[in-house]
């Protein structure tokens, strides 16, 4: 594994700090950055919650939207501690809408977090985090897996396990209404003007 391989010198290689959305923006702009070709969904909820449609979510789904590419369908399971991880590994039913309707599923995990021999058969592993140093930074870039880094701030994400191509049938039209519901909320988010503020008369 890459943070394993190295040495002593690169102990500023940390896992990115703040929230999901930063993990899944060094994702979509390692993975998936040209719009035209990539559909990113953020938080995706599969399901109403009423009667027998159970609401799911997935942390993030890709569409390749074009047909010669074979519309490829990617999932990605943040995981931000092994304990996290093993209870997901113990119930594998969790992560089956995500299974089911993409062809490569991903846990997403801070460097070092996992050993290979860890990660299911039938999913892959990519590792973001925070190269601090030059030092840090020229020795990460010498992993010889699919790799992204911003030289601004030292963000990097790398493929550590290559996930396995699964022929899954289309989406449903359910599937197909979640990801209007989320492109119609993440419109809705962009579009909305910040709230005014009065001025309080104290007199």
């Amino acid at each position: 594994m890459l943070v394993q391989s190295l040495t002593a010198e690169t102990a500023s290689l940390t896992a990115r700090p703040g929230c999901a959305d930063s993990l899944l923006d060094v994702i979509e702009a390692a993975l998936h950055l040209q719009s035209k070709e990539w559909l990113f969904l953020r938080e995706l909820r599969i399901g109403t919650g009423h009667r027998h449609h159970e609401m799911q979510r997935l942390d993030a789904f890709a569409l390749n939207c074009l047909a010669h590419l074979g519309m490829k369908r990617m999932c990605y399971e943040l995981k931000s501690s092994r304990a996290d991880f093993l209870g997901e590994v113990r119930r594998p039913l969790k992560r089956r809408i995500g299974m089911r309707f993409s062809n490569e599923f991903y846990f997403v995990t801070p460097p070092g977090m996992l050993a290979i021999d860890e990660v299911p058969a039938d999913c892959g592993l990519i590792e973001v985090g925070t190269a601090a140093t030059e030092e840090a930074q020229r020795l990460v870039r010498m992993h010889d897996g699919l790799f992204h880094i911003d030289p601004a701030t030292g963000c990097f994400c790398t493929v550590v396990v290559p996930a396995p191509w699964r022929d899954t049938p289309a989406p449903t039209w359910q599937f197909a209404a979640a990801m209007l519901r989320n492109q119609k909320r993440a419109m809705q988010e962009k579009l909305l003007p910040p709230p005014r503020q009065q001025k309080l008369d104290l007199k």
